[in-house]
């Protein structure tokens, strides 16, 4: 009986770790509704209501219902290669074609966008498009360790690399390599008057020390004055419905 017990016990505990060690995320169904276009590389997010901010983060919105209405973003952080076609004398590694820009100031950001027919997203567009509805605090629902194997915001990555880190509404990137530009200005209950419109939101990217690399929860905000260009510093597009032939 108590060689049946342990076995079971084993067994038991080997399903968990097999569960908690998934690689796949969970996907959110998604109807997209018809006379909508979806363009290649782009997510169709649907109006409603989700969940932003967390009550441990007085800078956030502390877990307040946010509805927004329905959007298009990228799938992917702007790759390099992408970047090229729309400004000609950006130069890059071609062999790093696939990896996300950076060292792009908020303006330049933002031109491309509306080259491509779009524009920034919002601080809560982006938000929901990283956590989807279910209140969770990292796109991919399971808290782990960052790795620390050498990889950082700072040396990114190609920017479809990490099929296990996506959101639930399949889109990669927004809980590790570079941060990214968000439309809205920083502010926050208390702020100083002097402050308010100063700085940008940027959301997505990697806290680090000499020693240990950190994701960072999906509500949490980071800031950036709009003419900072720093090589952990990129971007990706969204588009309202509307604007979708």
């Amino acid at each position: 009986m108590r060689l049946f017990l342990f076995a079971a016990i084993v067994i038991l505990c080997c399903i968990t770790l097999a569960c908690d060690s998934k690689e796949e995320v969970e996907q959110l169904k998604v109807v997209v509704p018809s006379g909508v276009a979806v363009p290649e590389d782009m997510v169709y997010i649907p109006a409603g209501d989700f969940i932003m901010g967390d009550p441990s983060d007085p800078k956030t919105l502390q877990g307040k219902t946010i509805h927004t209405e329905a959007f298009l973003i990228d799938r992917y952080e702007t790759r390099r290669g992408k970047y090229a076609s729309f400004k000609s004398d950006y130069s890059f590694d071609p062999s790093k074609k696939n990896f996300p820009v950076a060292n792009i100031d908020y303006a330049s950001a933002e031109a491309y966008c509306r080259f491509k027919g779009g524009r920034l997203p919002t601080e809560a567009e982006w938000e929901k498009s990283a956590r989807g509805i279910d209140d969770r605090k990292w796109p991919w629902r399971n808290f782990y360790q960052h790795p620390n194997n050498g990889f950082s915001g700072f040396l990114p990555e190609p920017v479809d690399k990490r099929p296990e880190w996506i959101s639930p509404y399949g889109i990669y990137g927004m809980g590790h390599n570079v941060w990214e530009w968000t439309s809205d200005d920083y502010s926050y209950p208390g702020q100083a008057p002097a402050e308010l419109g100063k700085f940008k939101v940027i959301r997505g990217g990697l806290t680090q020390t000499h020693t240990t690399i950190k994701f960072t929860p999906v509500f949490f905000r980071n800031w950036m004055e709009p003419t900072a260009s720093y090589p952990f510093l990129g971007f990706r597009c969204a588009r309202s419905i509307k604007s979708v032939d």
